[in-house]
C-alpha cells in the first residue's frame, strides 16, 4: 500500500518538477524582456498591456496563467527581483 501511494505521488509530481526545471529559464528571459520593454517605452505596465496587439496579449495570458507554469513563474519572478533590485 505504501509503495503504491509513493508511486502515485511521484507520478503526479514529476511533470511539475520537469516543467518547472524547463520553464524557469524561459520565464526568466520573458520577465527580463518585458521589464526592458517597459523601461524602453517608458510606460506603466497597464498601459503597455493595453497597447499590446491581441495576439501578444493572448500569448502573454497563456504563458502567465497556465497552472503547469505557475511554479516556474514564481521562481523566475523571485530570481528577477533578486538580480534587479
Amino acid at each position: 500500500m505504501d509503495s503504491v501511494f509513493l508511486f502515485l505521488i511521484i507520478l503526479f509530481t514529476l511533470p511539475f518538477i520537469i516543467t518547472t526545471a524547463i520553464m524557469t529559464p524561459i520565464q526568466y528571459k520573458y520577465i527580463k524582456k518585458m521589464g526592458e520593454l517597459k523601461k524602453e517605452q517608458k510606460l506603466t505596465q497597464r498601459k503597455m498591456y493595453e497597447e499590446m496587439p491581441v495576439q501578444e496579449e493572448v500569448l502573454h495570458m497563456n504563458l502567465q496563467s497556465n497552472p503547469l507554469f505557475i511554479p516556474a513563474n514564481i521562481i523566475a519572478g523571485m530570481i528577477y527581483k533578486f538580480r534587479h533590485r
